[in-house]
């Protein structure tokens, strides 16, 4: 099994790779397969004997499954009777309550009422049908929404899409349907819909409850309440006589004892045991679910700072979810890639998926199953952490963007902090020359606090705003004497090929100030340090752009000698950092200029 989804795997890439078919083959060929999978046994999951179980004690018995166990004295007589023993004895946990929620529970429901008539397999593939026309609904959503060819065929002939959604009929499928759906709705402006439609993937699966501020951001409560109104009336059925306690507990089953294929989790754990020689399991699954809760805000933060489309912020909120788990059961992956195929190739993801289904390998009867199954992990998560990390690396510049742009305000605050009131508190708006300027974030930053007039000046087009720019040659500033009020040198000067030359005109131009900024050191091992650096966080910002020689770091002395060389007065200094990075400030007065 396992190496035959690699070989389709690898034909599904080389499909994608060519582009050999069209949205609606992939459609024929994905829904065909549907078909043929539904068929598949409950050999890959015990889950299934769950549904059945939770479904029998409904329809059969008539009894709340979520009041008791299965090992419960209560249910004895059940367990005992020849018609559920087999299901009893392949069950998962039987010592914890149902956590499946509602949806799912009517699902179930429908399953057991055909086992008087065919048993626990009748339940189980009416059940398994069920979730797969679902699944295939993702399917046909995608399709009508215009998903191309290539998006569409790394979702719906994965590998692992089929072997759950349809072979296994994992709840996971009716969460994705309503995560597909309600994305395909709020970009449609539905949102009343769209929150349904959260309301009916949280009914399959809980996390996605964490979803709805999104939706409440685009449309606020009206567009809020009929998901709040459908989850209520799932909800209140099954609420009377519910265990409330006992099914907490359990689904702490998930955080506390159960670990399985959850990378960054084993990852840590393994970190924590090399350092301290202690299991810290029982530790970091709780710790990951704070993680995981102190990450929504950021998310949420993040959506309506910068206008997310409702597809990334669902999407990376669910990456969330997983990332911070301490059981990744192959089936938890299916919503995930169904949300990635409304956006594009989520490579690592897909890499992750394929990877997961040999950790069924753990439980083959083979030769060093659990050093199988923990290659399959490591290659997963590393693969995917890798890959991840690469094309992290292709698109820097634009990632590292925000911290430029934190870092540029930070910059920007210092520079205001050594200028004198007087000189801000001027009626007129401060002329200002950004020189060395680099991508002109410190600029930007000044003229949103200074309501400056902001000019920027560097030996290369380096630019990423919107303010007037003038390429020098290091040397020579083509401006006027006294063209500007303030001139700022931020970390600036350990990169020219002549400082001298660069202080020199800066003085010439400024009116008033000239405000240096220099990472500094007081020993030979600081210089190296910043030397290695310096070097590293300009192949970050700029990838080479920007030339990293020559690195001319002096002391902070050597800096104030070199001012008051050229003709300035240092009025004021001040120094900042520790070891790793020490910075001198310099406010200096231009030559016959006032203090």
């Amino acid at each position: 099994m396992v190496a035959a989804a690699f070989a389709a795997g690898a034909l599904l890439m080389l499909a994608w790779k060519r582009g050999a078919y069209s949205a609606g083959q992939v459609l024929v060929l994905a829904l065909a397969l549907r078909v043929l999978f539904v068929a598949v046994p409950p050999v890959l999951s015990d889950d299934g004997f769950r549904y059945v179980w939770d479904g029998v004690l409904q329809v059969q018995e008539g009894v709340n499954p979520y009041r008791h166990a299965p090992e419960a004295p209560e249910l004895a007589d059940l367990r005992d009777a020849p018609a559920y023993e087999s299901v009893y004895e392949r069950l998962n946990s039987a010592s914890y309550h149902s956590v499946y929620p509602p949806a799912s529970q009517v699902v179930f429901a429908a399953g057991g009422l055909l086992y008087d008539a065919f048993g626990w397999r009748g339940s189980f593939y009416l059940v398994n049908a069920l979730f797969a026309a679902m699944e295939a609904a993702v399917v046909w959503l995608l399709y009508r929404q215009g998903t191309g060819a290539g998006a569409l065929m790394l979702y719906a002939l994965h590998p692992l899409v089929l072997l759950e959604a349809a072979g296994q009929g994992h709840t996971e499928a009716g969460a994705a349907l309503g995560l597909v759906g309600a994305v395909i709705a709020a970009r449609a402006g539905q949102g009343r819909t769209a929150s349904v439609l959260v309301a009916g993937a949280t009914l399959f699966k809980l996390y996605p409850l964490i979803l709805f501020p999104f939706l409440w951001r685009r449309f606020r409560w009206e567009g809020l309440w009929p998901g709040a109104l459908t989850g209520a009336l799932f909800a209140l059925p099954y609420a009377p006589g519910v265990a409330w306690g006992e099914v907490w507990a359990s689904l702490e089953l998930y955080v506390r004892l159960f670990e399985f294929n959850a990378g960054p989790y084993y990852a840590l754990k393994e970190a924590f045991r090399l350092v301290t020689g202690a299991d810290w399991s029982k530790t970091l699954g709780p710790a990951l679910r704070w993680v995981f809760l102190m990450g929504l805000p950021v998310l949420y933060a993040l959506d309506a700072r910068r206008q997310w489309p409702i597809s990334k912020a669902f999407f990376w909120s669910v990456a969330l979810f997983v990332l911070c788990a301490t059981t990744v059961h192959p089936w938890y992956l299916v919503p995930l890639l169904a949300l990635a195929a409304l956006r594009g190739p989520a490579w690592p993801w897909q890499w992750l998926a394929l990877c997961s289904v040999g950790t069924y390998l753990f439980y083959a009867p083979i030769p060093h199953a659990e050093g199988v199954y923990w290659a399959f992990v490591v290659g997963g998560w590393g693969g995917a952490g890798l890959w991840a990390l690469g094309a992290a690396w292709k698109e820097r510049r634009r990632l590292v963007r925000p911290l430029l742009q934190w870092r540029a305000h930070r910059k920007a605050r210092r520079v205001m902090q050594i200028l004198p009131q007087s000189l801000l508190a001027q009626k007129r708006p401060l002329r200002l020359l950004d020189l060395g300027a680099g991508e002109g974030f410190v600029g930007a930053a000044l003229r949103r606090r200074l309501g400056a007039t902001v000019t920027l000046a560097d030996v290369g087009d380096f630019s990423r705003t919107d303010l007037p720019h003038v390429v020098y040659d290091g040397r020579q500033l083509p401006f006027e004497d006294d063209a500007f009020d303030v001139v700022v040198l931020y970390f600036v000067l350990h990169h020219a090929g002549e400082p001298e030359a660069v202080l020199r005109e800066a003085l010439r131009v400024a009116r008033a100030r000239v405000v240096i900024a220099e990472s500094v050191y007081e020993s030979e091992g600081q210089r190296r340090l910043l030397r290695f650096v310096d070097r590293q966080a300009n192949r970050l910002r700029c990838g080479g752009a920007m030339a990293e020689e020559p690195l001319r770091f002096r002391r902070a002395e050597g800096w104030r000698t070199l001012a008051e060389r050229l003709g300035g007065t240092v009025v004021r200094e001040e120094r900042r950092g520790r070891f790793v990075h020490r910075q001198a400030f310099f406010a200096v007065t231009p030559q016959t200029r006032d203090a």
